[in-house]
């Protein structure tokens, strides 16, 4: 019998997407990971894993590290502004998939890291479960880059060349 994992990464692989099975390190509460990268204008890596002790389900989460330009110039913010940056990404995230754990690190103060984790519950996973997953992983990503990028803007601190849009 196929096992979770294998079904996965066939799966992700006759959809044509990057996959990389990398060993679990030595600690790590989980039995194995697969590292999906989802393509698109900006490239967004989610990593499947099942949970160590946990057949029944299914881990999807997605990691934003807030990058170095970005997080300038959020620290130029006051905290209040910060606070209602990082709570309003934690309101929409929310929204946008209620049943996923979120956490923004190391504080909404001071937002660094942002994880978004969905539960698939194996009774339930399909390939089609696995696919609207990873679609919704890419839309949060999207999400958070446009709520930090709005936010920004609204503060006069960051300006995009403007892109010529074709219809």
């Amino acid at each position: 019998m196929e096992s979770g994992r294998d079904k996965i990464l066939s799966w992700l692989t006759e959809e044509g997407l990057e996959v990389r099975v990398e060993p679990v390190p030595p600690g790590v509460p989980v039995e194995w990971v697969v590292f999906v990268q989802i393509p698109g204008v900006v490239k967004v890596n989610v990593a499947i894993q099942q949970p160590r002790g946990r057949v029944d389900v299914i881990a999807i989460s997605l990691g934003v590290m807030i990058g170095p330009e970005h997080r300038e110039l959020i620290m130029r913010l006051g905290r209040e502004d910060r606070l209602i940056l990082a709570s309003g990404i934690l309101r929409d995230l929310i929204m946008v998939c209620s049943d996923c754990a979120i956490a923004i690190q190391p504080s909404l103060e001071d937002p660094q890291f942002i994880n978004v984790t969905k539960l698939v519950y194996a009774s339930s996973l399909s390939r089609e479960s696995l696919m609207s997953v990873l679609r919704l992983m890419t839309n949060i990503f999207t999400l958070i880059v446009t709520d930090i990028n709005s936010s920004l803007v609204a503060k006069g601190l960051y300006r995009r060349p403007s892109e010529s849009m074709v219809m």
